[in-house]
């Protein structure tokens, strides 16, 4: 408990004052699009109509747990305030309910208050006055924590300064186009009095205060639960819901609720790693060792997972919420040869716990866990002291079988099935009521005009112009190629490399004929068959002979991705990779070997084909995207960023790259001027900007609107540092728009008495979106399985506004047909995919080559990013990543 405390202590500690962001307005709002076919929608957003008048009264709540400590002394540490994540956050949020449920007993004021809806963290409200004189300050004596050292809880309550009394007619407050002035009290109590049968419901557990899971999914028909025997892994299926107030129709500005529905893995509960280990080896091996194959297996299945740490005697697991809790960061030697000073003597992992706890491990030649609490050091813990916390989500990076591919194909409901199935969820849940506590009305689904965009002219070489209007064609957006290359590119020197298998006759001239059929220039490669751990060798002799190009063909079984993207980073030449299998295949399969030429011409820095559009064809501006596969404040280790710009020969080329920062709530502000020192100087080379370009177009993806202020008045000053680096008086028209998918609302096309996915070019920019920043919703590509979800834009910030969203509509939507590779649009404007590709790539090398870190283990961004990174390689003028 002690190390608790300490833990949670150092979480308090304030930091420096910063300036409030959010009291400079965003980008004016403009004008709908006018132009489009229009479209019917069906959506999961509902109107709700408060009662007038209603009063909602909003009070601050502090949480304190008081503990003594070893010198006789008292800790006391706020739960209510945490800044928590993962198991930590849950931990916090019941001792604060726990905390609450014994304050309504001692107080008579708030029980007799009428309704009552506390959060469980920080705020609580109420449809009636408190009777209030003062704060109030309860204190319980009943042990509500199960810790020894517990002395007792306090319970403190008092008006809201600021916002201490709302009404339901007080809805105008909610939307400020200066984000820290809008007043979001009044959603976030309907929030919390809408969510009030779900915290009560049985068979329901909250995960990060949200999202509302059922424990028993069998009345849910479609879905059925997933269980993966490795991990003890399962599927939880959820429903979560956002209020917003939104434009509403004929501009009259309403509150709507969108219920979205979430299928989510999760770990078991309350599992001692040591049985969890055994879960993925079949059985616990007592001598594993952590640089073994099914060590790292392990580490990878497990890293990043949160444990508390059990000292208990006993062999029944104890509560959690009483024990350190530690972050797995991976293994290491076993506890008879795990040491470490203690007192000016070196002692082993297993002789420390046997002197200082009288713990006799009972496995000491078993590998040892990394661990280390938030705030603290690393530490070296054994595995049976660890205990998994619960209701802890698995993370696509601890998918080490085909968990993600099964939760896909179960979460990929068509449209129809989908849509009622999230309805049956939020009414099991608890919060689809017609009508709540007698004041809140809950409307029927919207039905909404959106329109779809004109497709863009596609042509190849010769102005051969590719059909995307194909009535035949089973997704009319899939085109073929018309023509040769619009710029084929020539590949004389290179070399196909069979790795672990034997060559294949006919594959490299069928290559060749298929890249000449394209209008390539390509001569006959050299061929050679090698082992595994021949792979880097192949790389230094082809530095040394200048090759351009080492093609791969590996069997599936073999692991040599990140080996051989790391070593053509390190080497700078540039490689593809096949399956062999696919490779025995390749001359049946047309569209396969059309899709391998496509890349190929793209990693050498051709272009496929040219798109004519009035948005896009304005080759003196720059088109650039920001995006992270791994967001920041939680997990472990750096976040690799993203970027990625036409920056290359022609207006239609992007490349780009990526930069590895600290993983902080904010990843992207530390890297933009970095990167735009790249794509400036980049833009200057390949491009001749000398001057710089006229006007800059920024997208970053996954953004939350509690960071447009950020955007707006930070990442904008980055990027006027930036443009004043390349020139003092360099102004270019700025135009910076956040976009994400991680919203709630969902939109079908309406078929009669059903519903479908929506046409791609479908947009809703009016009704549902914010009556004042400039937003729209996109659906740019066809959903091959499943439902559709849109992408939704804002323009957060711009130098010169826009008359309508008409421009900007079609860029962002034209740009999802620039991805060259595969003939059809993608779900995100290029800049923003191929950022997101980069993002994976620099993840991809630093699992392989690490981190570079100082003599005391911290890592060292500036060298890690230029060991590791494209910037000073010629590689950075091609879309190597293609």
């Amino acid at each position: 408990m002690e190390g608790l405390m300490k833990n949670l202590q150092e979480c308090n500690v304030n930091d420096e004052p910063k300036k409030k962001l959010g009291l400079v307005p965003l980008a004016p709002k403009v004008d709908r699009n006018p132009e489009g076919t229009p479209v019917t929608l069906h959506t999961n957003l509902r109107r709700l109509n408060v009662e007038p008048n209603t009063p909602v009264y909003k009070y601050s709540v502090k949480v304190l747990y008081v503990f003594s400590t070893a010198d006789g002394k008292e800790a006391t540490i706020e739960f209510s305030n945490l800044q928590e994540t993962g198991a930590k956050q849950d931990r916090a949020r019941r001792y604060c309910q726990r905390a609450f449920t014994e304050a309504l007993q001692l107080c008579p004021d708030l029980r007799t208050a009428g309704t009552t809806y506390y959060d469980r963290q920080a705020s609580l409200y109420s449809l009636q006055k408190l009777n209030l004189k003062k704060e109030i300050d309860i204190t319980v004596q009943k042990k509500v924590s199960s810790a020894r050292n517990f002395v007792r809880a306090e319970f403190k309550l008092a008006a809201v300064a600021e916002t201490y009394q709302a009404t339901s007619n007080d809805m105008k407050k909610i939307a400020n186009a200066c984000p820290a002035l809008a007043d979001k009290t009044l959603p976030e109590a309907l929030s919390i009095f809408i969510s009030g049968p779900a915290y009560a419901n049985s068979n329901v557990i909250t995960i990060d205060g949200c999202v509302h899971y059922l424990l028993d999914i069998s009345a849910i028909g479609f879905f059925k639960d997933l269980y993966f025997p490795e991990g003890g892994l399962y599927t939880a299926l959820g429903a979560t819901k956002g209020i917003k107030y939104l434009e509403g129709k004929d501009e009259n500005p309403s509150l709507y609720m969108a219920t979205e529905l979430k299928v989510t893995l999760f770990h078991p509960d309350n599992v001692p790693l040591p049985e969890l280990i055994s879960q993925y080896l079949g059985g616990l091996d007592e001598k594993l060792s952590a640089s073994s194959k099914d060590g790292l297996y392990i580490s990878r299945a497990l890293k990043g997972c949160e444990f508390y740490l059990n000292y208990s005697k006993s062999t029944a697991v104890s509560d959690f919420e009483d024990n350190l809790v530690v972050k797995l960061y991976g293994f290491t030697n076993c506890a008879t040869n795990s040491f470490f000073d203690r007192e000016g003597r070196t002692v082993s992992v297993a002789d420390h716990f046997r002197e200082k706890y009288n713990i006799q491990l009972k496995y000491p030649s078993l590998m040892t866990a990394v661990a280390k609490p938030k705030g603290g050091k690393l530490m070296t813990l054994p595995v049976e002291l660890l205990v998994l916390c619960p209701s802890q989500k698995v993370t696509n990076e601890r998918m080490v079988n085909n968990e993600q591919s099964e939760l896909i194909r179960m979460s990929a409901a068509e449209p129809n099935i989908r849509k009622a199935a999230t309805e049956d969820v939020a009414k099991a849940v608890g919060f689809a009521s017609s009508n709540v506590l007698g004041f809140i009305g809950v409307g029927q689904p919207e039905t909404v005009n959106g329109i779809v965009l004109a497709k863009p002219k596609i042509t190849f070489a010769d102005n051969k112009v590719a059909s995307l209007n194909d009535p035949s064609a089973k997704i009319p957006t899939d085109f073929r190629r018309a023509g040769n290359f619009f710029q084929p590119k020539s590949l004389q020197k290179w070399e196909i490399c069979y790795v672990e298998c034997r060559e294949m006759p006919g594959v490299p001239e069928e290559l060749v004929r298929s890249m000449a059929g394209n209008g390539m220039s390509v001569a006959k490669p050299n061929v050679r068959c090698i082992r595994e751990q021949e792979v880097q060798k192949v790389f230094q002799i082809a530095q040394q002979a200048n090759y351009q190009l080492i093609f791969f063909i590996i069997p599936q079984r073999f692991n040599t991705h990140a080996e051989i993207k790391a070593l053509e980073q390190h080497y700078d030449v540039l490689t593809q990779e096949i399956h062999s299998e696919t490779a025995e295949k390749l001359s049946r399969q047309a569209q396969t070997r059309q899709n391998i030429v496509n890349k190929t011409n793209m990693k050498l820095g051709g272009l496929n084909y040219l798109i004519s559009s009035s948005p896009l064809d304005i080759p003196n501006t720059l088109i650039i995207g920001f995006e992270t596969s791994s967001r920041g404040g939680a997990g472990v280790g750096p976040v690799s960023v993203g970027f990625a710009a036409n920056m290359l020969d022609h207006h239609l080329k992007f490349g780009g790259g990526y930069i590895y920062t600290e993983r902080t709530r904010d990843v992207f502000g530390p890297v933009i001027e970095d990167a735009f020192a790249q794509i400036f100087a980049t833009a200057k080379q390949c491009r001749n900007m000398v001057k710089g370009p006229q006007e800059l177009v920024i997208y970053f993806n996954g953004v939350s609107e509690g960071q447009f202020a950020l955007i707006n008045e930070v990442y904008s000053a980055k990027i006027k540092k930036a443009c004043s680096a390349v020139r003092e008086d360099f102004r270019p028209k700025l135009t910076i728009i956040a976009s994400s998918k991680n919203h709630n609302e969902r939109f079908y096309k309406a078929l009669g008495n059903s519903v479908g996915n929506m046409e791609p070019g479908t947009v809703i920019d009016h009704t549902l979106v914010s009556p004042v920043y400039s937003e729209f919703y996109l659906s740019s590509a066809v959903a091959r399985k499943g439902t559709v979800k849109s992408t939704k834009f804002t323009i957060v910030y711009s130098s010169v506004p826009e008359k309508n969203l008409h421009r900007i509509e079609r860029l962002t939507n034209d740009l999802a047909y620039d991805h060259q590779i595969v003939f059809q649009p993608v779900g995100l404007p290029v800049p923003l995919f191929i950022a997101g590709r980069y993002s994976q790539r620099g993840a991809n090398v630093l699992g392989f080559r690490g981190a570079v870190t100082n003599k005391e283990g911290v890592i060292d961004y500036q060298i890690t990013n230029e060991e590791l990174g494209y910037a000073k390689k010629k590689l950075s003028r091609t879309r190597f990543n293609a």
